[in-house]
């Protein structure tokens, strides 16, 4: 098999303005002397503003600078979904809080950023309406099978929203808006951590500064006290406050202002490899000479054929990552890439290390030939720090079979 390495390169954005996504640098630094910055998602969401963000996290990551609030800044009339679902899985891959300023709107597809929050604080208006296409439908058969695919119900449940609010979505016309008052955005989650978020923050902070999560909760709740105990009667009559709906800040919430009042401890459970999503097929020349990709287990053997895997991460303050890739098929082959390989098991396996941009994911893959390559399992194990991250089957099949499988 021939290596195939599949490089993505980044370009890092500086201090200015991006379309809808705005990266600010900010003349100021928290306690543990990393740069404030902020990045604020505004107006329609547009094809190409996940490749902006995507950019701008990953700057703010291999710098360590820290996002104001710990948030990302959300002003958006919505657009586009699926782009604002890409950019949702960036939001909670990082594990960034999202907030809605008073005088600000999220409307629409806005609301995929804003549950994508690994903490929401929708202060300002939160506008809803289930989606539209102008797609025109072959006939209602064509209708009932794209209103099936609940795509969008799997992305807000994977980010743990609320049914009511999933139901909301769906149940509103989408030639209007509806805005959701305080108590509908309480109940919804939108003034505080998701419980998975929440538990991933606690095991964070409590691990820092070597205390019990009770620890944190405790302080956690004192603070709820605090907070709505500060709440004046000319807050209540004159400014119209209701104290049921005044939350501790995102930051509070994810536990990171007990970082500033206790001593850091040396644990960095937070900066390690994490591993959010992955998927694994092969790509095939089509007649055109184009290259079709197939998310399929099953890898034909044949010309110009590649297996691929791609595994989408992150890992805090380093520009660079280097993974282990180990990969075994069923009888001895011939093997040969860029990259230095050790083969084992008299030619069945083969290891090679890489190191690639920290981008936020990896992927590789290796080149087939029908020549000298065999039918059967082909296991792939990628390794990060020594630990196996994730492990891909698949099964190489003979031209006669995968001409089979496409008649059927």
């Amino acid at each position: 098999m021939a290596g195939k390495l599949i490089s993505v390169f980044l370009f890092i954005f500086a201090n200015y303005l991006m379309a809808d996504v705005v990266y600010e640098k900010l003349d100021e630094k928290d306690y543990a002397d990393r740069q404030y910055v902020t990045v604020t998602i505004n107006n329609s969401i547009e094809e190409g503003d996940y490749e902006k963000l995507n950019d701008v996290l990953n700057e703010i990551n291999h710098n360590n600078y820290r996002l104001k609030e710990d948030s990302i800044y959300l002003n958006s009339s919505g657009g586009l979904i699926e782009e604002a679902k890409n950019m949702g899985h960036l939001i909670r891959k990082h594990h960034h809080a999202t907030k809605i300023n008073k005088d600000d709107n999220c409307e629409s597809a806005c609301i995929f950023l804003l549950v994508s929050g690994s903490c929401r604080m929708a202060l300002g208006g939160v506008g809803l309406h289930r989606s539209r296409t102008d797609y025109n439908f072959e006939d209602i058969t064509e209708i009932d099978e794209h209103y099936r695919d609940r795509s969008d119900d799997y992305f807000l449940k994977d980010m743990g929203t609320d049914q009511a609010l999933i139901d909301a979505i769906k149940n509103l016309p989408n030639w209007d808006m509806r805005y959701l008052t305080d108590m509908t955005k309480f109940k919804a989650g939108l003034f505080s951590t998701s419980e998975r978020e929440s538990q991933y923050w606690q095991e964070v902070v409590s691990r820092k500064i070597a205390a019990p999560k009770q620890f944190l909760l405790s302080n956690l709740t004192d603070r709820s006290f605090e907070i709505y105990d500060s709440v004046t009667w000319y807050d209540k009559w004159i400014r119209d406050i209701d104290p049921a709906f005044v939350m501790p800040t995102c930051s509070e919430q994810m536990f990171l202002d007990q970082l500033e009042q206790y001593p850091n401890g040396t644990d960095k459970w937070d900066e390690k490899f994490q591993y959010y999503h992955s998927y694994s097929g092969y790509q095939l020349a089509n007649d055109e000479g184009e290259i079709d990709t197939y998310y399929k287990n099953e890898v034909p053997l044949l010309n110009d054929v590649s297996h691929f895997w791609t595994i989408t991460y992150f890992k805090k303050g380093v520009k660079e990552i280097t993974y282990k890739e180990v990969t075994t098929v069923a009888k001895p082959t011939e093997w040969s890439s860029d990259e230095a390989i050790l083969i084992s098991l008299g030619g069945r396996r083969v290891e090679r290390n890489v190191t690639v941009p920290n981008t936020g994911l990896i992927t590789n893959g290796w080149t087939v030939d029908p020549k000298i390559d065999p039918t059967g399992p082909m296991t792939v194990k990628i390794y990060i720090d020594d630990e196996l991250i994730k492990e891909f089957n698949y099964e190489v099949i003979s031209r006669k079979d995968f001409e089979k499988k496409v008649k059927n």
